[in-house]
């Protein structure tokens, strides 16, 4: 690719009966995320009762220009606003 990509790491904290497929379908429906994968899922004491964590590592990337960190920061808040929309997903902090 001509544009360097830009990645960034999401850990979410959902209902147990979310799938990693409705997560990254949500993702994948924003044009520049271009990758996502999930690496960590973990339910335990640290999460609450009925919940889990999914960890991601999302790619974005842009044909036309380097993104900037305000771009990738704006798509993000965009994702986190429709997962929390159609998921109940909250950051995990």
């Amino acid at each position: 690719p001509r544009y360097p990509a830009v990645i960034r790491d999401l850990a979410l904290v959902v209902d147990r009966t979310v799938s990693h497929g409705r997560i990254a379908d949500i993702i994948r429906g924003f044009p520049l995320a271009t990758q996502v994968a999930i690496f960590d899922v973990y339910s335990g004491r640290q999460v609450p009762a009925g919940k889990k964590s999914m960890a991601y590592r999302i790619t974005f990337q842009s044909p036309e220009h380097t993104l900037t960190d305000k771009e990738v920061n704006k798509v993000l808040q965009d994702i986190l606003n429709r997962l929390a929309r159609e998921t109940g997903a909250i950051l995990r902090g």
